[in-house]
């Protein structure tokens, strides 16, 4: 086997123009096949990561709702419930300091409820406290989105517009953009639900949050909810979940099919490549046939050639994979996503280029182990 290996590397070397051909080929088709399929990956983990995020325990009630249809929740999940949490929503702008002004989403939430959807895990600065002209704002609200400079920390007044009117407001906490949950994190400013009332004059919900006592109730609330609002969302992580994962595995798939086909050309070149040096090669295989080397051991040679192609240009593209996964992709809104190629993809792409190129040498590889020995001596 050694000494196959040491023909085949030498083969290669005195024809490494088409043979770094070959290698280029499959260093695009490993580095676009990987990297297609860890960005899908890395989009369906951040995706369960964001919506784990809002929490094992809720279940969400998804229309519009009343004062009525709140208290009517509060009723029928009583011996389940730790919190019955309406959220009201408006858009409205910021003035910053730096003269510029940011649309935000401006959120209701009910004083004593705050710390259900927004814990104190959830802030990069201050508190979680609403009420009394106290308001959480987003991470682009108080952070420059351009330089990262610190526009607004807690205890600095800010000015809400809404409606063609302005509002004084002190900020009391800046959201984390590392805990992204039912609220928008980026560009938001949540206010306790009596104040939302007086500056938007808005007095409906459009999500009812009901947290539980315990994850085994989800299902139980559901059935509930579903029975008695038949027109509105009822959604639980898990559905969450399983939707998302499904869609994601299958923007994987298609994701790896594009690339998936460059892999297949490049074994199509290779094996024209190593059908070409079947047939230059002809007398050179006779003569190795003459000296002893049987038939399978032409035929592994030929593949081993083939492999150490693959091998290489599987070796070329791992090491160009790394500085891709330092270049960040913009997924959710200021949520920048860094794809570094998890090591099951790695391995299974490179499995797969290497079978497939392979297999393309494959023919060129029997027909050099079944050429006939003396018109094999005797070809020009």
């Amino acid at each position: 086997m050694w000494e196959q290996l040491q023909l085949a590397w030498s083969a290669l070397w005195e024809r490494r123009g088409r043979t770094l051909g070959a290698i280029a080929g499959i260093v695009i088709a490993y580095i676009a096949l990987t990297f297609a399929l860890s960005v899908g990956n890395a989009f369906r983990i951040s995706s369960i990561r964001l919506f784990q995020a809002l929490g094992t325990n809720n279940v969400f009630l998804v229309g519009s709702f009343t004062d009525a249809d709140v208290a009517s929740v509060k009723v029928y999940t009583a011996p389940y419930a730790l919190a019955v949490i309406p959220v009201s929503g408006a858009l409205g702008s910021i003035r910053l300091p730096n003269g510029k002004i940011e649309g935000v989403n401006i959120y209701g939430v009910p004083a004593q409820d705050v710390k259900y959807l927004l814990p104190p895990s959830s802030l990069a600065l201050g508190t979680n406290a609403v009420g009394g002209g106290l308001a959480i704002v987003g991470y682009y609200v108080a952070f420059d989105r351009d330089t990262g400079a610190q526009l607004l920390a807690p205890g600095y007044p800010i000015v809400l517009d809404y409606g063609g009117k302005s509002y004084n407001l002190v900020v009391s906490g800046v959201l984390s953009l590392e805990h992204p949950g039912i609220l928008n994190t980026v560009t938001s400013v949540v206010l306790d639900e009596a104040q939302f009332k007086s500056i938007t004059g808005v007095d409906t919900y459009q999500i009812i949050v009901v947290t539980l006592r315990d994850s085994s109730y989800i299902e139980r609330v559901q059935s509930l909810l579903k029975a008695v609002y038949p027109n509105a969302q009822v959604i639980t992580l898990a559905s969450l979940v399983q939707t998302i994962n499904q869609f994601f595995l299958g923007l994987e798939v298609f994701l790896g099919l594009v690339p998936g086909v460059s892999s297949v050309i490049t074994a199509l070149w290779l094996y024209d490549t190593m059908t070409i040096s079947v047939l230059q090669r002809t007398k050179e295989f006779g003569i190795l046939r003459a000296i002893g080397f049987k038939s399978r051991q032409i035929t592994a040679l030929v593949l081993y050639e083939a492999i150490i192609i693959a091998l290489m240009g599987i070796g070329v593209g791992a090491v160009l994979l790394a500085p891709l996964s330092l270049v960040p992709i913009s997924f959710f809104p200021g949520m920048p996503l860094r794809v570094t190629p998890p090591l099951h993809i790695a391995l299974a792409t490179a499995s797969l280029v290497l079978a497939v190129n392979a297999l393309g040498a494959l023919a060129p590889a029997v027909r050099a182990g079944r050429l006939n020995i003396v018109e094999a001596l005797r070809y020009e």
